[in-house]
């Protein structure tokens, strides 16, 4: 299975590169070939990782041709339970997807299956790789991939800047890997991933541990890398954001929980790192969503977020780790988890949903949307399950997922370490401030753009051919997202018996123990709370049904009548209806609420009064604008010191050869004093 998804990925990239934008009836057949070939590989592997769970075991030793006779060994590919649980969740959660993208397909990007099939082929060389060589080799894979999609649409404006931004932080994370996994193979003398596992407990292990983590944070937007996700995303075309947001990201959180089962329990101070940058990452990244005037980075900021509390839950799995408390890791690694399945289904499911509102309205300014569901009703409900499920509420994948994040970071109490116990308390408050501040980042999304009045200023919309909202294929890869999110939720308890199918290698069977009965939850340990999101969707909808009709019954019918009033402009007068509260409105008191993240900025500037209107009242252009913290104060003045230093360089540069014959000698020089001291 393996080897044939590979097969199909690798066909449908070479039919589809080949194919270019063919016009008429064969271009529509070749693009709907691709995108069905795209889905047929992602549902092997999905299928594959499902096998794996129930412990059937897969592996596939890569023929000397295809390895060209790597270093250390046969290289081969292995589904097993870790990576099982993955691929299920990446590949499972992309069938949908690339349904939608197959609706949105348009013969000028003719050649979009075949980077989509390139980004899946790289996902699965990650998530089987035995050999560190493989792995690296998808890992570079999947960071041209992410180059391609970025700048797929180059011709647009900032399209050219977003993937040269998503190469580089790319091709650090690749960096960070290359030199935590040499470490490891100088140490061990194996490139075999699983037999890093001689190291664990070592001062290299403890360096490599913290490289890798680097190397993977970076790729799923942990401080100081998130800077590339609201560039990048938002530049790839349509619903293809949603393989990059939903499905590919999910590979950097493999590498982590990979790493801790190869590596075991890190150390302390590397610990508290991890959950103090979780905490950061959170709170910075919600900060930006709220005020984010685009859609696309709103959803791309939100990304950096759950980057945030993934790693939070993953931060309380070390802390489980280094105090050799086997449930406390259980419980942080099925929160984590739990939280990937969430993220991945909500943000793949908005960013579908978004690629319809792009191409109806031309535009993703959220103060010039709203009334989203009255003209696009499949892609507005879509954004709004999306967004409630990003959000954490109830009756959605998003809610048991956030509630055992914070039920692993408030066992502090059971460790002996001060400076962790520290650092679990303010990444907990830290992650609690995120949860609430997303709940009305989101309702922005659903109470004004997706459900809001019409604005007097919105464009309007497209006539474009056969939209894709009506089409069959994208609204079933729609109903298929809405369904895992909200079906998740009801199947709690046997999505926890899946992630602890996938977790026993690494805790054996503790998450079991977040099962307290049927159709109950707990936080593993027994007694300290209990969750059932299943009898949720029985008694939340029975209690609206029974105070609905109580209400009606208490009012004699009259709540049924209508009255009719004039509508209310925001109570000032003269305001026209429809644009008196807009959505940057909205967030203005979270703007300056969280001001210290933000550095918020507001300019206000008198405009000359226009010709006939000296009399007039005075008007005024006023503009809020953000800071983002990481940019502003570690890349930019580190791009300047790089630069001075290139112009160094430049001017050493004379084209005289006795001054690099100069240069060698020197560098010899160093060379041969360096290796006397050391020896």
């Amino acid at each position: 299975m393996i080897a044939a998804a590979l097969i199909t990925f690798a066909l449908t990239a070479v039919v589809s590169w080949s194919a270019g934008s063919r016009a008429g009836a064969a271009g529509t057949i070749v693009s709907a070939l691709t995108w069905t070939g795209n889905a047929a590989g992602a549902a092997i592997m999905a299928w594959a990782g499902a096998r794996a769970l129930a412990g059937r075991v897969e592996t596939v030793t890569l023929p000397m041709q295809v390895t060209g006779g790597l270093p250390g060994g046969a290289a081969h590919l292995q589904v097993d339970r870790i990576s099982g649980l993955f691929a299920v969740i990446a590949f499972g959660i992309a069938v949908p997807v690339l349904a939608a993208a197959a609706a949105a397909g348009d013969r000028a990007r003719g050649r979009l299956p075949s980077a989509a099939a390139l980004l899946l082929a790289a996902v699965e060389l990650i998530l089987t790789s035995a050999h560190f060589f493989v792995f690296l080799f998808g890992w570079e894979l999947l960071t041209f991939a992410f180059y391609l999609l970025a700048g797929f649409d180059r011709d647009l404006p900032g399209r050219s800047r977003a993937s040269l931004v998503t190469v580089v932080f790319g091709k650090s994370s690749g960096a960070a890997l290359l030199l935590g996994g040499l470490l490891l193979a100088a140490h061990t003398h194996t490139l075999d991933i699983a037999g890093w596992h001689a190291a664990a407990g070592s001062g290299v292990a403890a360096l490599a541990f913290a490289l890798l983590l680097v190397g993977f944070g970076a790729k799923v937007g942990l401080i100081p890398g998130e800077v590339w996700l609201p560039e990048g995303y938002p530049a790839a075309p349509g619903p293809v954001r949603a393989l990059m947001a939903g499905v590919a990201v999910n590979v950097g959180f493999y590498g982590m929980w990979r790493t801790l089962a190869v590596l075991g329990a890190p150390p302390t101070w590397l610990v508290c790192a991890v959950l103090v940058i979780a905490g950061a990452t959170a709170v910075l990244g919600i900060a930006q969503a709220a005020s984010a005037p685009t859609l696309t980075g709103l959803i791309a900021w939100s990304s950096v977020e759950n980057a945030g509390l993934i790693t939070a839950g993953y931060g309380a799995a070390l802390v489980g780790a280094a105090a050799h408390d086997v449930r406390l890791t259980a419980l942080g690694l099925t929160a984590a988890t739990v939280q990937v399945c969430s993220h991945a289904l909500g943000k793949s499911l908005v960013f579908v949903a978004t690629s319809a509102v792009e191409q109806t309205y031309q535009t993703v300014v959220l103060d010039r949307l709203g009334g989203v569901t009255r003209r696009l009703p499949w892609a507005g409900w879509g954004l709004i399950v999306g967004s409630f499920t990003l959000a954490g509420l109830p009756l959605t994948a998003g809610f048991a997922a956030e509630w055992l994040t914070l039920e692993s970071l408030i066992q502090q109490f059971r460790i002996t370490s001060l400076a962790t116990q520290l650092c679990v308390a303010a990444t907990a408050a830290l992650v609690a401030l995120t949860i609430g501040v997303a709940g009305l980042t989101f309702v922005r999304v659903v109470a004004l753009t997706a459900m809001g009045p019409t604005r007097m200023d919105q464009p309007t919309p497209q006539p474009v051919p056969a939209r894709i909202d009506r089409r069959p294929a994208y609204r079933i890869g729609i109903v298929l997202l809405v369904v895992g999110c909200l079906g998740l939720a009801a199947a709690a308890p046997l999505e926890i018996r899946a992630i602890a199918a996938g977790l026993r290698p690494l805790v054996g069977g503790a998450p079991l123990g977040a099962l307290a009965g049927p159709w109950v939850l707990q936080p593993v340990f027994s007694g300290f709370s209990a969750l059932s999101p299943t009898w949720l969707w029985v008694v939340l909808p029975a209690l609206t049904v029974v105070i609905g009709l109580g209400a009606v019954a208490l009012s004699r019918g009259r709540l049924l009548r209508v009255r009719r009033v004039a509508p209310w402009s925001s109570a000032s007068p003269g305001v026209h209806r429809g644009v008196g509260y807009t959505s940057s409105a909205y967030v203005n008191p979270i703007r300056r609420v969280l001001s210290t993240v933000l550095l918020t900025r507001v300019t206000i500037r008198r405009l000359p009064p226009g010709r006939g209107d000296e009399d007039a009242a005075p008007r005024f252009d006023v503009r809020v604008r953000v800071v983002e913290v990481v940019e502003r104060y570690l890349y930019r003045p580190a791009i300047a010191v790089v630069l001075r230093a290139a112009g160094t360089a430049r001017r050493m540069q004379s084209g005289r050869l006795d001054a690099y014959m100069a240069y060698m000698l020197v560098a010899l020089l160093a060379v041969l004093t360096l290796v006397i001291v050391v020896s």
